[in-house]
């Protein structure tokens, strides 16, 4: 039939003495549809081909990473000096299996066991300083214990100590995270995350989580601005450790 359309179209205009102009444009029109109508099959069938005809399978997702296992617990005995001060404890699991030297530093700062710095001579302990840095929708920060604003801090090793592990994500809130100066510069400074902070993955390490104390460390979150300066003083006016048995889970 296409053949056909083809030939007859093809004569009519070899042809122009027996048609009129008018007669031409109709039978360029009809012969134009018969060739349309007998290509389109053609043509839906060829992109008929290219539909896939087997459900597309899903997107291999990272399974969700488990927390390792508490093998320490500590505290931090926080006043934050409102018109009206709040006081209360957060009580802290450490992964002693997964960084053991970051969570025995972090241990020994709490329990204030190991005299003063070799480098600060400043006293090894969490006592007495302050949550320094504040960020809402982000995370709060202590533990420098040599200058008490952010510039400071000692590890009980004297320094800065390796960055021991980043098996632990920050894909969760309430985590307990190394604050640092970059790559391997870990010393007594600490965050923990309000908010899942991923980009912070392969950066900082995360060895331990809060257990119990959750609305206080939102109330210190909620004392923060967008610089990090804190409206009021928020101090840690105490710190240790607590038996194994001891704080509930949350």
């Amino acid at each position: 039939l296409m053949h056909i359309s083809v030939i007859f179209f093809s004569a009519a205009m070899m042809m122009p003495n027996l048609f009129s102009a008018s007669k031409l444009r109709v039978l360029a029109i009809v012969a134009a549809l018969l060739i349309t109508l007998i290509a389109c099959p053609v043509i839906a069938s060829a992109l008929d081909d290219n539909v896939p005809k087997e459900k597309a399978k899903k997107p291999k997702l990272k399974q969700p990473v488990e927390l390792p296992e508490v093998t320490h617990k500590v505290y931090l005995d926080v006043v934050i000096s409102a018109t009206v001060p709040i006081k209360g404890r957060i009580t802290l699991g450490l992964f002693g299996q997964t960084a053991p030297k970051t969570v025995e530093n972090f241990r020994s700062l709490c329990a204030c066991d190991k005299g003063n710095g070799k480098i600060s001579e400043k006293p090894l302990c969490y006592k007495g300083t302050t949550f320094h840095r504040i960020i809402p929708n982000f995370m709060i920060q202590a533990g420098d214990i040599t200058e008490n604003n952010g510039v400071g801090g000692e590890s009980i090793y004297g320094g800065y100590f390796d960055d021991e592990s980043f098996e632990v994500p920050h894909n969760k809130v309430y985590l307990l995270s190394m604050a640092n100066k970059g790559l391997n510069t870990n010393g007594s400074q600490f965050f923990i995350n309000t908010v899942k902070t991923s980009w912070l993955d392969n950066k900082n390490v995360v060895f331990g989580m809060v257990l119990d104390g959750f609305e206080l460390v939102d109330d210190i979150e909620a004392v923060g601005t967008n610089e990090g300066k804190p409206l009021v003083e928020v101090t840690i006016e105490s710190s240790g450790v607590l038996s194994m048995s001891s704080a509930k889970e949350k």
